[in-house]
């Protein structure tokens, strides 16, 4: 187990049917949709771009393969610190 500095992360990726792994809590959904879009669409795979920031500040933009008639709402990314919630280290390759 290694870590790494959330800002020099270029990119994540996250699966539909996969779960987190974390050192201190149990394994969640990777992605989560909410609204009533989800109902008519989930994706199976969501990218996201590190577009700049510093420490836990981190801007990403999210893309995946959706129908012409939808787009991303509000997108969250969150990774578990390192020693504890405001650490600027996360799990390498871990995150949520």
């Amino acid at each position: 187990m290694s870590r790494i500095a959330l800002d020099k992360i270029p990119a994540l990726t996250f699966y539909g049917d996969g779960l987190t792994k974390a050192k201190r809590t149990p394994p969640i959904a990777q992605l989560v949709c909410i609204g009533k879009p989800c109902k008519l669409y989930q994706p199976e795979v969501v990218r996201c771009t590190n577009l700049g920031g510093s420490g836990v500040e981190v801007d990403w933009k999210c893309e995946a393969d959706l129908p012409s008639s939808l787009r991303f709402g509000k997108v969250e990314v969150s990774c578990e610190g390192w020693s504890g919630p405001g650490d600027p280290y996360v799990m390498k390759g871990k995150s949520v």
